[in-house]
Formats: structure tokens, sequence, C-alpha cells
């Protein structure tokens, strides 16, 4: 990152050197504009300074970019501007000196970067063409309005055209060539402007690469650091470990001193020895016997155990019974279910079949009431037909003669009082066919009614069907697994308790083994005389077997609180698997915690004896009763231990930040020595 620091600063002092090229350029323009700003030079001068300034935004865009900006010559000039002329187009080849390049750097810099020029000094190319369009005008019209000429140029009104179109054709040179030099410098400008970006994106770029290497190095930096810590973590439970370790080697050494005095004790006084030996015998007597109702004890657990994996597999066997008689009902009531549904379908399909037939009859009677209805339409058309022929009839023999009236008045009377009759037998036709039409439109409305209604009952009692063999599937199902559930938990238990009786007849076998070989190796001592060098080395293999054994009843202890913390949780099992059986059997373990506490094995022997050794024995034996006790305690209650297990975490994290914030205090000496 430094070198992209170098490169900002480098850029900064180049930008401060520009602007104060800038205001420096500035200042002398400004001088010189209002030096020479009340004569009429000013005009001949002015054209000059541009071509002056634009030679040298020429030689300084030749020097810098070294021939990126390939521009045209220069036109000849007038006579006041040919030695300036001549200077701009000589100085694309010969060199230029240090200081000279440097002020016309600092006025091309001006000339370039002034925003908001005075009006005196600086012109624009729009309002100078605009004033060399004027005087072309004042030569072509020799008379021009005074309201023109003294606006544009106020400082020469009486020059004649002849001397103003030198000036003129000067600065329209100047400005082609300013604006070619211009052209060349925006152009470079660019090239310049593109690579900065392209610069610019590198390093960007590398800027990026720069970062994802630091946070790389980062990650890696805290890898290390947690490294770091865990195997500082790790050093200090090693230094714990050693110190621990340290400890027992200082309480074995310990030990090894007060049997060194024992034995030298023993030494001094066979007696004492003898003694001593009787004691040791009676503490080996007291150890077998202890180890004798541990193995017993443990034997009526396993005994207890055994009834009690019985009477499980009795209850199992009985509840297997049981599920096979539930399965049996429900088997049969799934059959009579299904018999019941196969009836209803059957009664379903024989009810369709009736409602078909209901409605094939209802429609031939709306087959039979539309012929009907289209023979009473038939019939009144036709009567209408024959009243108006009789009609007819009666108006064509009105208007004939009188006696043919007369004769056939009487056959017309006739035919009147019969066409009344059958008139009145039509119109009594008609109700009735009406009525009958009516009651059948209300029976079929009846049957459909019906139909529904009876559709309706049977799909109610399809869906309760159905629903009703769900949930006998899913008893079913759920009866199923619970038997697999408890098959495998039988299996377990089995599987465990075998292990469980194995392993504590392996081990009783061993200690029994040993119990033999110590009392043969007693019996043996006991009947051999030796000298006094072999009864020290006999008593030291008894203190150190002494030391073993009380090692191996302390791991015979520990082994059977864990059988019996397994007996417990195979007794929740059991309670989880019978579920809601209260009467079911179960383990008292009331009375296997009691016999457990009494018989829990100590480290050493209850006989006080004198000296720094009977104080370790009995502060061992103590601890040893109240780890066994708390262990008891904390397997017990499950609260404990979660209390216990957040204790030692807040523990830690309190050390952990204590450790991590804790700044120690640097205490100075002072030379007066206070």
């Amino acid at each position: 990152m430094s070198w992209f620091t170098d490169f900002a600063g480098k850029a900064e002092e180049f930008l401060n050197k520009v602007d104060q090229g800038a205001a420096t350029a500035l200042t002398i323009n400004q001088e010189r504009t209002s030096s020479f700003s009340s004569s009429y030079g000013e005009e001949s001068i002015a054209p000059g300074f541009v071509a002056a300034a634009a030679a040298n935004i020429k030689r300084s865009s030749a020097t810098l970019l070294a021939g990126t900006a390939n521009t045209a010559s220069i036109p000849a000039g007038s006579r006041s501007n040919a030695p300036n002329s001549a200077k701009t187009s000589s100085g694309f080849v010969r060199p230029i000196k240090a200081t000279e390049q440097d002020v016309d750097d600092d006025m091309l810099f001006d000339f370039l970067n002034s925003s908001d020029p005075p009006d005196s000094n600086r012109r624009d190319s729009r309002r100078e063409l605009v004033k060399v369009a004027i005087p072309v005008t004042e030569a072509q019209n020799p008379t021009p309005p005074p309201s023109t000429t003294p606006h544009t140029i106020p400082s020469a009104p009486s020059t004649p055209p002849s001397t103003r179109g030198e000036p003129q054709s000067h600065i329209l040179s100047s400005l082609r060539l300013e604006n070619q030099l211009l052209r060349s410098e925006v152009a470079s400008l660019n090239q310049e402007m593109a690579s900065v970006i392209q610069r610019a994106k590198d390093l960007q770029d590398e800027l990026n690469q720069a970062r994802l290497r630091a946070d790389r190095w980062n990650s890696e930096q805290s890898q290390t650091d947690r490294m770091v810590r865990e195997l500082r973590s790790k050093v200090d439970d090693l230094t714990e470990a050693l110190s621990a370790k340290d400890g027992q080697l200082a309480v074995l050494k310990i030990r090894l001193d007060e049997a060194d005095q024992m034995l030298k004790s023993r030494c001094a006084a066979l007696e004492e020895a003898q003694v001593e030996r009787s004691r040791i015998m009676q503490n080996q007597t007291e150890g077998s016997s202890m180890q004798s109702q541990a193995l017993e004890t443990i034997q009526e657990r396993l005994r207890d155990a055994e009834l009690a994996l019985r009477r499980e597999k009795d209850s199992y066997r009985q509840m297997q019974s049981e599920f096979a008689g539930r399965l049996s009902k429900v088997e049969a009531e799934r059959q009579i279910l299904a018999e019941t549904v196969t009836a209803a379908e059957r009664r379903a399909a024989e009810e369709k079949l009736r409602v078909d037939d209901i409605q094939l009859q209802l429609k031939s009677a709306k087959a039979a009431a539309e012929n009907a209805k289209q023979e009473l339409q038939d019939y009144k058309h036709k009567a209408s037909r024959i009243l108006q022929s009789k009609e007819k009839l009666i108006s064509s023999l009105k208007e004939g003669s009188g006696l043919d009236t007369l004769d056939g008045s009487g056959a017309m009377a006739l035919e009147l009082e019969d066409l009344r009759h059958e008139k009145e037998l039509q119109r009594e036709d008609i109700q009735k066919l009406q009525g009958q039409g009516h009651t059948l439109r209300i029976e079929i409305q009846d049957l459909e009614n019906q139909a529904l209604a009876e559709a309706e009952t049977w799909r109610e009692q399809q869906m309760q069907l159905e629903e009703q063999q769900a949930l006998q599937n899913r008893a079913k199902q759920e009866m199923e697994a619970e038997v697999e559930r408890y098959k495998q938990e039988l299996q377990y238990l089995e599987e465990e308790n075998h292990r469980a009786k194995t392993t504590l007849q392996s081990r009783v076998k061993d200690r029994e083994d040993e119990i033999q070989k110590l009392r043969n190796q007693l019996t043996n001592k006991t009947l051999s005389s030796s000298s006094q060098t072999e009864l020290e080395n006999r008593l030291h293999l008894l203190t150190e077997t002494l030391i073993q054994k009380q090692t191996m009843l302390e791991a015979l202890g520990t082994e059977k609180s864990a059988l019996v913390f397994q007996l417990e949780r195979l007794e929740q099992q059991l309670k989880n698997t019978q579920g809601g059986q209260g009467g079911g059997p179960s383990i008292n373990m009331s009375g296997l915690e009691g016999a457990g506490m009494r018989n829990t094995p100590v480290l050493f022997s209850d006989q006080d004896s004198p000296g720094v050794y009977g104080r370790v024995r009995n502060a061992a034996s103590t601890i040893d009763r109240f780890s066994i006790r708390l262990g008891i305690f904390l397997r017990r209650y499950p609260i404990a231990r979660v209390f216990v297990i957040l204790y030692i975490a807040l523990l830690h994290l309190w050390v952990m930040i204590v450790l991590l914030t804790y700044t120690p205090e640097m205490h100075h000496d002072h030379p007066d020595g206070r």
C-alpha cells in the first residue's frame, strides 16, 4: 500500500504546482493587459501574445507528449508579427531553456484553466470573430452607423480599412492556430485521462487483491491465534495434570516414608511386627468379608434383576396375547364393517336402480303429459277451425234466400247444439288431463326429493364407514409400531442383562481367584519360618498388595454404583414400557441404594493408626465417601447437574474475561527510593 500512498502524494503535489502556476500566470497576464490597455498597440500586441501562447502550447505538448499531437504549420502573419511567427515556427525544432519552458507552461496552464477571465485581457473566440466581422463590414461600407463602431472597437474609431486588414488576418490565423493547438491538447488530455482511468482501474484491482490478501492473512492470523489459545489451554491442562500427579507423588512419597518408618520400627521389635501382621490379617479378613458381602449383594441384585426380567417377559407375553386378542377383535370388526359397507353399497346400487326406474317413469310421464298437451292443442285448433267454418256457413246462409234459411234453420240449430255438447265434453276432458298432469308433477317432485335424501344419507353413511375404517387402520398401525418398539426394548434389555451378567460373573471369578491366592499366600507365610529380612520383604509386599486390593475394592465400588445406576435406568425404561399399568412389577431400588451406601468401599481401613499416614488415610476415605455421595446425588437429580454445569461454564467464562482484559500495573521505581 506504500506505492499507492506515494502515487497519491505525487498527484497532490502535481495539482498544487499546477494551481500555483496558473495563479502566477494570471497575475502576470493581468499586469500586462492593464499596462497596455490605453494605446493602439494593444490590438497589434494581443495577437502576438496569442500566437506566443499557441507556440508555448505547441512546445509544451511536444515536450510532454513526445509527438502525440501532430499539427499543421502556422501561416505567415503580417508585417508587425513576422518575428513572432518565425519564433513560433522555429519553436518546434530548436530546444527551449528550462526557465522559458516553465514560464510558458505556467502561461499555458493559466490560459487553459482560466474559467472566469476579465473582459479586458481574455476574449473568447466568438467575441473575437464578431470583432473581426465588424471591421470587414466597415471596409465594405466606409460610412458605418455611429451606434455599432464605438460599441465594438472604442479604441480606434477613425482607422481606415486598409490598415486594419493585416491585424484581422493575423488574428484569424492565430485563432486557427489556437483552435488546432487546443484540439491537439484536448486529444492529448483525453489520452492522458484514458491512461489515468486505466491506471486507476489497475490500482483498484490491485487494491482489491491487497484487501483479499489482507483478509486471508487476518483469517490465517486468527487461526494461528486460535491454535495458540488451544495449545495454551492444553499446556494449562497438562500443567494441572502434572500438578495433580505431583500431589499424588508427594502422597506416595509420604506413604513410602511412613512405610519405611514402620519397617524400621518393626525391624527394631519383632513382637510389634507380629502384632502388625495380626492386624493386617484382621484387616484382610475384614476386606475379604466386605468383598464377600459386596459379591453377595451383587448376586442378590442380579437375581432380583433376573426375576424382574422374567416378570417383564411374562407381562410382555401377556401383553402380546392381549394385543393378539385386540388384533383379532379389530379384524372381526373390520370384517363386519366391510360386510356392512358391501351391504350398504349393494343397497345404494339398488336404490340407484330404483331411482333410475323412477326417473324413467318420470320421463315417460312427462312425455305422456306433453303428448296430451299436444293433442289438446290440436283439438283446440281443430275445434276452432270447425267453429270458424260453421260461422262462415251461417253467415253465407244468412246472406241467402229467406226460404232457404227457414228450411235450414232447424238443421243449423241441431248442429249448433251438437257442437256445444262436444265443446263441453272436450272442456271436461281438458280439465281432467290438467289435473292428472298436476298430480304427476307433484309425484315426480316427491320422488326426486326422496331420491336426493336417500342418496345424501347413503353418502353420509359411506363417509362414516370410511372414517371408521381409517381409524381402525391407524390404530392397527400404532399397535404394530408399539409392539415392535416393545420387542426392540426387550431385546436391548436382554442383551444388557446378559452382558452385565457375564461381566459380573467374570469379575467375581477373578476376585475369588485373587482371594484364594491371597489365602494361600497367607497360609504359606504363616507356615514357613523365615528370617527377619524375609519377614520385612513379605511385610512390604503385603502392604503393597493391600494398597492394590484397596484400589481394586474402590474400582469395584465404582462399578457397583454404575451397575446400580444401570438398574435404575432399566427400571425407568420398564416403567415407561408398562405405561399406565400401575400394578406391574418394579424393582425396589431404595434397599439397593441403602445396601450400596452401607457397602461402599473405602480406600483405607477404618482402624485408626498413629502418625501422618493415618491422617492421610482418614482424609482420603472421607473424600472418597463424599465424592461417591456427590456422584449419586448428581445422577439422581438432573437439575443439580444443570446448575453445576452452568456454574462451571460461568466460572470459566469469567476467568477467560479476566485473563483477556487484565493489564498488570507497572510500578516504576523512583530515584529517591520511594
